[in-house]
């Protein structure tokens, strides 16, 4: 059976009760959180054979992290723990009109502080899925090691996805910039919002799409928040998805859930072992589209993520 591999942070999410600025609220709700985490999660929810690549400290936000993805159905075994970092932490606030301030602590961060002989033991075959973020990019250590995973993954036949995942309070500007346009083209499948296409491309519309593609990339996923989203093979606009209408309460991890509802139905159609090259993309389409939607009627991300049972009964 294809398994999926999800690399990169693993940090607590101390969300605000109520909505205010960071420097206002006064209380915090503690969640697991990462965005290649909520990916992993959402995969195994979904039935795939799932496996988080990380590190953490060894102290108590470490063990609440792997306890977590462990409950959820992940394989934490390829879970480090370092007694010389710590387990990252992020801050994040909710306004009004929805939008999230992030503060995020992680100068000593163990998942920046993984390296390759940490995964040496990371073996892939045809039909596997490697997922990463560019959050866990932001250190040498951390950078070599995700190209080293790739070349593993495409080595042996494996499906490469990227979903950069900007978060601009973490770097300068143009080095984000440049460390995406680095590592998109080592990617089979991307995963990107409309507006973080903008800022890498610098540009709008088509042409956008299209900067995309090169080296490796033959599949680009765009995402416009409760607008739905675009899939684009090979330069060409394969399926568009408008969204699903559902009371939405919290969008955090909705991105992540589509990723990963799409990630796990290209591993169970069999897109990504070579047997299927006839797939429904406006089916498999649809179908992250309703796991992202799903996913902002709860609380906090790995919570509020379902099944297919809840998620197809739920969103129609």
């Amino acid at each position: 059976m294809s398994r999926l591999y999800c690399l990169g942070e693993l940090l607590i999410d101390f969300q605000s009760v109520g909505t205010d600025s960071l420097k206002d609220t006064r209380q915090f709700v503690k969640k697991a959180g990462g965005a290649p985490a909520n990916v992993c999660v959402q995969a195994a929810k979904l039935g795939t054979d799932s496996a988080y690549l990380s590190k953490v400290g060894k102290d108590a936000f470490g063990d609440f992290l792997v306890e977590t993805l462990a409950r959820e159905g992940v394989d934490v075994s390829r879970i480090g723990r370092s007694d010389k970092h710590d387990t990252s932490l992020a801050f994040v606030s909710f306004a009004d009109n929805g939008e999230r301030e992030f503060s995020f602590y992680r100068r000593t961060a163990a998942d920046l502080s993984f390296t390759p002989s940490d995964f040496a033991d990371v073996t892939f075959v045809r039909g596997d899925v490697l997922e990463f973020g560019s959050v866990a990019l932001a250190s040498e250590e951390a950078l070599q090691t995700h190209l080293y995973l790739i070349d593993k993954a495409h080595s042996a036949g494996a499906t490469v996805c990227f979903d950069p995942n900007l978060r601009f309070n973490l770097w300068d500007k143009e080095e984000l910039r440049a460390t995406v346009i680095r590592f998109a083209p080592l990617a089979d499948v991307i995963k990107v919002g409309k507006d973080e296409l903008e800022f890498i491309t610098e540009r709008t519309g088509l042409p956008a799409v299209k900067a995309m593609f090169g080296g490796k990339t033959r599949l680009v996923l765009v995402t416009d928040g409760g607008k739905g989203a675009k899939l684009y093979l090979d330069g060409d606009l394969r399926a568009g998805c408008g969204g699903y209408k559902v009371a939405t309460i919290d969008t955090t991890g909705a991105g992540d859930s589509f990723f990963g509802g799409f990630i796990s139905r290209l591993i169970e159609d069999g897109v990504t072992s070579g047997v299927n090259n006839f797939a429904d993309w406006s089916d498999m389409l649809n179908f992250a589209c309703k796991c992202g939607a799903y996913t902002t009627t709860g609380f906090g991300a790995i919570a509020a993520m379902g099944n297919k049972e809840k998620i197809n009964k739920a969103v129609k």
